[in-house]
């Protein structure tokens, strides 16, 4: 299988009114719709996170 798969599972979460301003804000002078904005954030952010380290987690 030579093709690339792509998997697109919409998530419905919880935002603030002011994170929903600030989408629009943005939206509105890049011309780039909303929900791209806010996936393309979400992935940037999941794809980042750096686990604490097994120390770390055990100082808790």
């Amino acid at each position: 299988m030579t093709e690339k798969t792509v998997v697109k599972q919409l998530y419905r979460l919880n935002v603030e009114p002011r994170v929903i301003d600030q989408l629009s804000k943005i939206a509105a002078r890049t011309g780039e719709p909303k929900t791209r904005i806010a996936t393309r954030l979400f992935t940037e952010a999941v794809m980042s996170h750096k686990p604490a380290s097994p120390k770390a987690r055990e100082r808790r």
